[in-house]
């Protein structure tokens, strides 16, 4: 079986090599959702990422390696695209590996432009780090977002690995075990963990043996229309919004994965959060609850509440606290708005209803 789902271009690759033997230092850093933050490990050790990094770190004992987990549960790229500076970028990577393959839904053209954007803007970040693609899979389904996320990393000769395709057929014909890899037919346990580390390594192992590629030329051109290239956070770290019955939440945040911090937060009926932005694309990322009932809102584009969009912090899963990203306007110009969040039925002051940013593009 290939290694490579995309074979991609392996110069920036050697290029890192080299400089590892030297015994330079350099930074690893990881983007991706709740596996990659290593949900369902036992221990930090076995989560994938710590293994492919004491990988190379064994591979090159004189460097100085710093490892950068960015992952954060229940997020796709369209949320990696708006947090790419502050939690990957700002470290000055030299390798980024990339996964979203089971949060991104690969059906929805939104994930096709915001993945390209991951990977475009590591790829145009000054110190030209390698980059790697990682798609893990449903186990029950085989479903996955790869097909869009190859796509993007054939166009821009970026490596590939398919856990999906190593690991489903392997489920279907009996070679391997669902309940040995995972509970949740989704979040893999430490063997799953295993798994994907193998494969990542093999194909580090693999361009570390053969020659180099001559750099590929970037493509001038995106694949689609790129507006999450600008993709800009807003929170309260940033704007300073008119508000009414929100309140400004102070409180120190631990972590990247600590995700309902440096926002606002509301217990009135009738509370108003309103700013302005220029964007093509409006976001917002609010908050939605295991604890019922909970509160509902409105985001309401330029005053125009005919159609303004719902946002029901009942959630009805069990594991926890989603953090939601909802697109609420989108347009191919980028133009001066004003964004208002509404909260309209508050049934409990036990239950506030959290605005965690407004997130926009272009």
């Amino acid at each position: 079986m290939n290694t490579f789902a995309v074979k991609g271009n392996n110069s920036r690759f050697k290029a890192f090599f080299e400089k590892a033997e030297r015994g330079e230092a350099l930074t690893v850093a990881f983007l991706g959702g709740s596996i990659t933050m290593g949900c369902n490990a036992s221990t930090t050790e076995n989560r994938y990422v710590n293994r492919i990094f004491a990988h190379l770190c064994e591979m090159f004992p004189k460097a100085a390696l710093t490892l950068i987990n960015g992952g954060i549960g229940a997020t796709t790229s369209q949320f990696g695209a708006a947090r790419l500076d502050d939690d990957i970028l700002k470290y000055s990577p030299d390798m980024v590996f990339v996964e979203f393959s089971v949060n991104d839904d690969g059906r929805n053209e939104l994930f096709r432009e915001t993945y390209e954007c991951v990977l475009r803007r590591i790829l145009q970040y000054e110190k030209h780090p390698a980059c790697l693609v990682i798609n893990n899979l449903f186990y029950d389904s085989g479903e996955n977002a790869q097909a869009i996320h190859n796509e993007a990393a054939g166009y821009y000769g970026v490596p590939a690995v398919s856990v999906r395709d190593y690991i489903y057929p392997r489920l279907q014909n009996g070679e391997l075990s669902r309940n040995d890899l995972t509970d949740d037919g989704l979040h893999p346990k430490d063997k799953g963990m295993e798994i994907i580390a193998t494969l990542v390594n093999k194909a580090i192992d693999e361009m570390k043996d053969e020659a180099a590629n001559e750099p590929l030329s970037f493509p001038e051109a995106p694949l689609t229309k790129a507006r999450y290239l600008t993709a800009k956070r807003l929170d309260n770290r940033n704007i300073t919004p008119e508000i009414s019955g929100f309140i400004k939440d102070t409180d120190k945040q631990a972590d990247i994965t600590d995700i309902f911090k440096n926002g606002w937060y509301s217990s009135e009926n009738g509370a108003v959060f309103k700013t302005e932005v220029k964007a093509c694309v409006i976001n917002i990322q609010w908050r939605r609850t295991i604890k019922r009932p909970a509160p509902t809102a409105l985001a309401i584009i330029d005053g125009n509440e005919a159609n303004a969009v719902t946002l029901d912090a009942n959630f009805e899963e069990d594991w926890g606290d989603l953090i939601c990203l909802t697109p609420v306007f989108e347009s191919d110009k980028s133009e001066r708005h004003t964004v208002e969040v509404r909260v309209t039925d508050q049934p409990s002051d036990e239950v506030p209803f959290y605005l965690v940013s407004v997130i926009t593009a272009g």
